[in-house]
């Protein structure tokens, strides 16, 4: 897949002001330097971004995670590795990662396994189905969700899972105070 750069530089310095859902080091097996490089990872929703340096402004590269397998590597020479398969063409590729400690194996894990579009969308299910009942139970039409999530990298009509889950959130609790007074 070709991504065209500077649409990839505006997504990721629009988003450093924000939280991402996890960073910090993880090693690198590259393809061609077969040895392991200490890299900064950042990951925001299906995206895998990799700097060489905290601070650093533009990423080395970034890893799309959707339709990606994440698997431990028992057998590595690393203690706490594992892999990133890619689908495509000739197989897809492997990025060969490895944390510091097993602590960090199992956040990273357990961040990744959550980190497609399809994944939050499964969270996010039983949450409308909640936010409908409880409306069709206070007597109102569902709203919509928020007008702007704020970002100048995005069009207006992406909002992340955290910004849905707090407008619901606020229009469930709402509700529910809503359907207890009429109890």
């Amino acid at each position: 897949m070709k991504l065209h750069r500077k649409s990839v530089l505006r997504f990721f310095r629009g988003y450093r002001t924000q939280a991402p859902d996890r960073e910090g080091i993880l090693l690198k097996k590259g393809a061609r330097n077969t040895s392991y490089q200490r890299r900064w990872f950042i990951l925001r929703g299906n995206l895998l971004f990799y700097l060489e340096h905290q601070a650093d402004h533009t990423p080395l590269g970034l890893i799309l995670l959707e339709n990606c397998q994440v698997e431990p590597r028992l057998g590595a020479t690393e203690p706490y590795a594992f892999t990133i398969r890619t689908p495509g063409g000739d197989g897809g590729r492997a990025y060969r990662l490895a944390a510091e400690n097993r602590e960090e194996l199992r956040a990273w894990l357990w961040a990744l396994a959550g980190a497609t579009w399809t994944r939050l969308a499964e969270l996010l299910r039983p949450l409308e189905a909640q936010y409908r009942e409880l409306c069709q139970a206070a007597g109102q039409e569902p709203g919509s969700p928020p007008e702007d999530c704020g970002s100048p990298a995005t069009p207006r009509t992406l909002f992340s899972f955290q910004e849905l889950h707090e407008h619901f959130g606020k229009e469930i609790r709402m509700l529910q105070a809503v359907h207890r007074q009429f109890q």
